[in-house]
C-alpha cells in the first residue's frame, strides 16, 4: 500500500492492529524515517515501547510509559461502516429453497418485461440479499472494526427493522456515531456499545431515544457525569448496565432514570454505601448490581425499622466485596421489599461454614425469599431462625439487662423479634456453648511505616482481598506488598505473594504482624 492508497485518518481515530486496539495520536514522519508513520496509543498499557518520546523528540504523549508505538499505516485496520459489516455478515444467505423462489421471480420479471431472452444476471442474489436485510431484527457486529454508520440514510433504507444491536468492541470514536445509527433505527430497543472509548459531543441538541429500553456500556472509562448525560439521551431506559468503568462517586439521578428498573455498576470502585444511597432517587429501581465495588460496610442513617429509601428495590447483588461485619448484613433488613440477595466472596461470609453462613443471612433478613439463586423454603427459614436463637443464646442471656444489651441487639438486629416469635432460650436448652463469630477471627497488627492498625480477619480471606483492604486503610495509590511476621518468632518473615491463597494457609496466629510496603 502506497501513501496515496492509505485511507484518510486523523488524530483521535481508533484503529486495530494485530488484535490490539489503539488511538492515533500522531500522523507524519519520524526522525530518520521520512515516510508516513502513525503514532499509536494502545489501550493495553504495556502493549507499546514508549510514551510517544523517541530519541528525545516528543511526537505525542501517551498516558502510560509503555503504551505508545509507531506503526506503518499499511499494517493498520482503519475500520469500516456498520452497513458494510451488516451486508458482509447477513447479506449472503441463500439456500436451495430461496434460490428456486428467486428463479421464479426472475421468470416473472422476464415475462412482464416481454424479454424472455434477457438474462437477469445476479438478480436473484441481489433480491434475496435485500430481502434478508430488510427483515433483520437482531444484529451482532461485535469486534467487526465498525467505525461509522455508513452513507447517509443507508442504514434505514437497508435494514430499518433492527430491534437489537450489538456494536461492542469496535473502532467508534464518538457518541455521535452511535446516535446517527439510532436516528435510523426507529424500532431499536436494545443496544450494546461496550468496549468503545467514546467522547460525548459538547452539544447534543434535543435528540432523545425513548424507545431504547436496554443500554449496555461496559468498560468504556465512563464516570458518573457521563452516565447521567447518556441517561438523558436514552431517557426511557429500563435497564442500564455500566460495569467496569471509572465511576467512583455518585449523585442523585433526579430527572433521569424515571423508568429504570435495573442498574448494573459492577467493577466500579464506589467503596462507600453513602454513595450507593444516592441512587434511591431512582423511583422504580428494582434491581441493583454492586459486585466488586469495594464496599466495606453497609449502614443507613437514622433508627427507623425500615428506611424511607429504595422502597421498590427487590434484588441486590453485593458479591465479591470487602464486607467484614455481620452488622452490615443486618442493615439490609431495613429495606422494605428486598427479597433476592446475592452475597458471597466477602470476608464476613467466610467466617463460618457455608451452611451456617446461609442460615445466619436468612435469620438476619426477614423478607428474603431467594439467597444466592436458591429459593428459601418456609421450613428452612424456621430452622435457620431457631438455630440462630440457640447459637447466640448464651451470649444473649449473659448481656440481657446489662449495659451491653443494646450493643448485642445492634449486632443481632432481629434477635428480639425472633424471641417473640419462638420464645426466649433457656440456659438448660443450650447444651453446647454458642460459638461466637468473633472467636473464629484472627487478630492481626497491620503495620505501614509508623502506623499500626489492629484488625480481625477470617482465616479464609485471600491475600488478594487483604491487599485491597490494606490499600484502602492506608490510602495507598497502588496495591502494596505484604509480608507476614510471626509474633512468636520475629525471624519468621514470609512474603505474601500468592494472591489466591488464604491467610490461614500460613498458620497465622493472633497478634502476628502484616507488614505493608508501598510498591512505588
Amino acid at each position: 500500500m502506497t501513501n496515496s492508497q492509505i485511507p484518510p485518518c486523523a488524530i483521535g481515530d481508533r484503529i486495530e492492529c494485530g488484535n490490539s486496539f489503539g488511538t492515533i495520536r500522531y500522523v507524519g514522519p519520524i526522525d530518520g524515517k521520512p515516510s508516513i508513520w502513525l503514532g499509536i496509543e494502545w489501550d493495553e498499557p504495556e502493549r507499546g515501547k514508549h510514551d510517544g518520546n523517541v530519541n528525545g523528540i516528543q511526537y505525542f504523549t501517551a498516558k502510560n510509559p509503555k503504551s505508545g508505538s509507531f506503526v506503518r499505516p499499511e499494517k493498520v485496520n482503519f475500520g469500516r461502516s456498520a452497513i458494510a459489516s451488516i451486508e458482509s455478515r447477513y447479506g449472503q444467505v441463500e439456500d436451495e429453497f430461496t434460490t428456486r423462489i428467486n428463479q421464479q421471480k426472475q421468470l416473472l420479471v422476464q415475462q412482464t418485461m416481454n424479454a424472455p431472452f434477457l438474462e437477469m444476471v445476479g438478480f436473484d442474489k441481489v433480491f434475496n440479499k435485500q430481502s434478508n436485510l430488510n427483515t433483520l431484527r437482531i444484529v451482532n457486529l461485535r469486534d467487526q472494526n465498525v467505525k461509522s454508520a455508513g452513507p447517509q440514510f443507508k442504514l434505514s433504507q437497508t435494514c430499518p427493522n433492527i430491534e437489537e444491536l450489538d456494536i461492542s468492541k469496535n473502532l467508534l470514536v464518538s457518541w455521535e456515531d452511535v446516535l446517527v445509527m439510532c436516528d435510523q433505527l426507529p424500532h431499536l430497543h436494545w443496544l450494546n456499545v461496550s468496549e468503545n472509548l467514546l467522547t460525548l459531543p459538547e452539544s447534543l441538541g434535543d435528540r432523545k431515544f425513548p424507545n431504547v429500553k436496554t443500554l449496555i456500556c461496559g468498560a468504556m472509562e465512563l464516570n458518573w457525569t457521563d452516565v447521567c448525560e447518556i441517561a438523558r439521551i436514552f431517557h426511557g431506559l429500563e435497564e442500564f448496565r455500566a460495569p467496569h468503568n471509572k465511576i467512583e462517586s455518585l449523585s442523585p439521578p433526579r430527572g433521569i432514570f424515571n423508568n429504570l428498573q435495573l442498574l448494573d455498576i459492577e467493577g466500579n470502585k464506589i467503596q462507600y454505601w453513602s454513595e450507593v444511597c444516592k441512587l434511591s432517587a431512582a423511583p422504580v429501581l428494582e434491581q441493583l448490581i454492586l459486585e466488586n465495588t469495594g464496599l466495606s460496610s453497609i449502614e443507613f442513617e437514622g433508627n427507623e425499622r425500615k428506611v424511607p429509601m429504595f422502597r421498590t428495590l427487590k434484588k441486590l447483588c453485593i458479591v465479591n466485596n470487602l464486607l467484614s461485619e455481620w452488622r452490615s448484613i443486618g442493615e439490609l433488613n431495613r429495606l422494605e421489599n428486598l427479597d433476592h440477595l446475592k452475597i458471597s466472596k466477602n470476608p464476613v461470609t467466610e467466617t463460618e461454614r457455608p451452611d451456617t453462613t446461609y442460615q445466619i443471612i436468612i435469620a438476619k433478613i426477614a423478607n428474603l425469599k431467594i439467597l444466592n439463586g436458591v429459593e428459601i423454603e418456609p421450613g428452612e427459614r424456621r430452622g435457620a431462625e431457631y438455630d440462630y436463637i440457640k447459637k447466640y443464646g448464651l451470649e444473649w442471656l449473659k448481656v440481657k439487662g446489662t449495659e451491653w444489651e443494646s450493643e448485642f441487639l445492634r449486632s443481632h438486629n432481629r434477635y428480639l423479634e425472633l424471641i417473640h416469635k419462638y420464645g426466649e432460650p433457656e440456659e438448660s436448652e443450650l447444651t453446647m456453648k454458642a460459638t461466637v463469630i468473633q472467636n473464629s477471627l484472627i487478630e492481626l497488627n497491620i503495620v505501614y511505616e509508623d502506623f499500626v492498625v489492629h484488625k480481625k480477619m477470617p482465616p479464609t480471606i485471600t491475600i488478594q482481598k487483604l491487599m485491597v483492604l490494606t490499600q484502602k486503610i492506608f490510602s495507598l495509590s497502588e496495591r502494596p506488598q505484604l509480608t507476614y511476621v510471626s509474633n512468636a518468632d520475629s525471624q519468621i518473615e514470609i512474603p505474601l505473594k500468592d494472591e489466591m491463597k488464604e491467610i490461614g494457609a500460613y498458620s497465622i496466629q493472633n497478634g502476628d504482624k502484616i507488614l505493608v510496603k508501598s510498591c512505588s
